[in-house]
């Protein structure tokens, strides 16, 4: 994906007046050795890539903590709590292992041009075919 986040982790607070965006304003801070980011501002949007017509949604009000933390050298636990009030009748979590894999070779995705999995259909892409 094209996209990226600065995450300021120097304690300064959301900006005043958020512009909604699709990534949001985020900040980040430590507690212990977790890095924890906080962001809001983030424009209605779909949570559903998978379906067309996409039938879940987020609203402005969306306020998502994102917390990550090595549980081993090879292993990162990432959790996600989403808390929406327009949406949600309370907040909620996921959690996720991240493995690190130094032998992969990382990929180009660039789903605005050349989307590979329409309706979650996904196809290989030239260098992907090339590769095998």
């Amino acid at each position: 994906m094209h996209f990226f986040r600065v995450v300021p982790t120097d304690g300064r607070p959301h900006a005043k007046n958020v512009e909604l965006t699709f990534m949001g304003d985020s900040v980040g801070h430590w507690e212990g050795d977790a890095l924890v980011i906080d962001t809001i501002g983030l424009r209605e949007w779909t949570l559903d890539a998978t379906t067309n017509p996409a039938t879940r949604y987020h609203s402005d009000a969306l306020h998502v903590i994102e917390r990550i933390q090595y549980t081993d050298p090879m292993t990162a636990s990432y959790r996600i709590t989403l808390d929406d009030p327009k949406i949600f009748t309370a907040p909620w979590s996921q959690d996720f292992g991240m493995k690190l894999h130094p032998t992969w070779k990382l990929y180009e995705q660039v789903c605005e041009e050349n989307n590979r999995c329409e309706n979650g259909n996904c196809t290989d892409s030239d260098a992907q075919k090339s590769s095998k």
